[in-house]
């Protein structure tokens, strides 16, 4: 073989790879040809999305996507070390990845916004499966916030941070706001124009943008003329949640919630001479009523037992709870039970025990809220509860660090001004 022939066929081997020819030979006859075997590239698999629609099952799912009722029962196998497959809700997105003409070898399931599953055939023939459960990655920043309260704690016009609020974190900065001083504020009631509040959140961030959790650190908060500091703790090895207290290691949670709802309307207040609106005569009222949509979830004010939980007369669907020192609350009017709720249960303060409705002697959907000590009812907005136990007194030293870093990181935002000269209510 001369010189220009090699030449010759190394442009033939260049043009065939440039055209997708991935495997060839040289095979030398008597005149000295060159002959190439041509062996085509592989097609590139092909990525395909189907979206769970209510109703449909997997095996329908991988059936249409070519997987027979063997291959079903290995991938299903694989998923339920870490999911079970009865769980997907109607919208969970199904990755397919294969080849045209082939069946699925790899499979990505988003089951929520924070976990992805992978499942990977392990042989050729796709009856062995495997399956790997990967975590969303997250980034960790704190923001601080301050707002101003015109109307309502939803719609206060905040400052600071703002641009780095994702779509629905306005809400979650209320909320988490509303549960820091559950004890302290009724959010319909005390609340007043010019009323304002600044907030140090930590947060993780997903990929996407949005929120996967957030905690308060320290918060402020100016109701009329009081100003309450809320502080964040949790010793570091200690079980339990964070547990706030004011700037003095004093518990801000104390043994009963001010209200069962979050920011609801007062309906109807404790009254011992109230005109019912069905049975059209005047009788005591020995309870609050909250105006909701049917369906909000309810709260025990305090950590208790069970002692009734079902249908009872004129409340409808009821719970009653039993606290200690002869405290009772009872919960009536409801749209349902919560699940694993009923008699000889013990709940946990502002765990949800049922949903509000508008069952039994009830014109609308609310919620008809007891107080009863001693078996008697008594009205809640005037009664003062203890709190909870104060920061113990071997952890204040590391409380007293924590209190002035995050205090000192939370008043670099200024607390916004009075737009008035004179407060007012903005509710009734």
């Amino acid at each position: 073989m001369n010189t220009r022939r090699l030449i010759a066929a190394g442009t033939a081997f260049a043009c065939l790879s440039a055209m997708g020819w991935t495997a060839f030979r040289f095979r030398a006859g008597p005149a000295d040809e060159v002959r190439v075997v041509e062996v085509p590239t592989p097609p590139a698999p092909v990525a395909l999305v189907h979206r769970l629609a209510w109703g449909e099952t997997l095996g329908g799912v991988f059936e249409k996507y070519g997987l027979d009722r063997g291959q079903t029962h290995g991938i299903v196998e694989a998923m339920g070390a870490f999911e079970n497959p009865r769980r997907l809700r109607p919208g969970t997105e199904i990755h397919f990845v294969r080849r045209p003409g082939e069946t699925p070898a790899r499979i990505r399931i988003q089951l929520d916004l924070d976990r992805v599953l992978h499942i990977w055939s392990e042989s050729e023939t796709a009856r062995n499966w495997a399956a790997r459960l990967d975590s969303v990655a997250v980034t960790r920043d704190t923001i601080l916030l301050a707002g101003l309260i015109e109307t309502n704690l939803f719609d206060a016009e905040l400052s600071g941070d703002v641009d780095r609020l994702g779509d629905r974190e306005r809400f979650e900065v209320a909320h988490r706001l509303s549960q820091v001083f559950a004890w302290q504020i009724d959010f319909w009631r005390d609340l007043r124009r010019n009323d304002a509040y600044r907030i140090l959140l930590a947060r993780e961030v997903r990929p996407d943008g949005s929120v996967r959790n957030a905690t308060v650190l320290a918060a402020d908060f100016r109701n009329d003329r009081r100003t309450l500091t809320a502080v964040g703790f949790q010793p570091e090895g200690l079980a339990g949640g964070v547990e706030y207290y004011d700037a003095s290691g004093e518990a801000m949670r104390g043994q009963f919630l001010l209200a069962p709802l979050d920011i609801v309307r007062v309906t109807s207040r404790f009254n011992q001479r109230r005109f019912h609106p069905v049975l059209r005569r005047t009788r005591p009222h020995l309870g609050v009523d909250y105006g909701a949509p049917g369906g909000t979830p309810v709260r025990a004010t305090g950590a208790g037992r069970v002692s009734r939980a079902g249908s009872w007369g004129n409340y409808g669907t009821a719970i009653e709870i039993r606290h200690a020192n002869g405290i009772r609350t009872r919960y009536a009017h409801l749209s349902g039970i919560a699940r694993g709720i009923g008699s000889g249960i013990q709940v946990e303060q502002a765990q949800v025990i049922g949903y509000v409705g508008a069952t039994g002697l009830a014109t609308g959907s609310h919620l008809h809220y007891e107080f009863l000590r001693n078996g008697a009812q008594v009205n809640p907005a005037r009664l003062r509860l203890p709190r909870a136990e104060p920061v113990p007194d071997e952890l204040r030293a590391l409380f007293g660090t924590v209190r002035d870093d995050v205090l000192s990181r939370l008043r670099r935002v200024p607390m916004p001004l009075h737009t008035e000269p004179r407060l007012r209510r903005t509710q009734d």
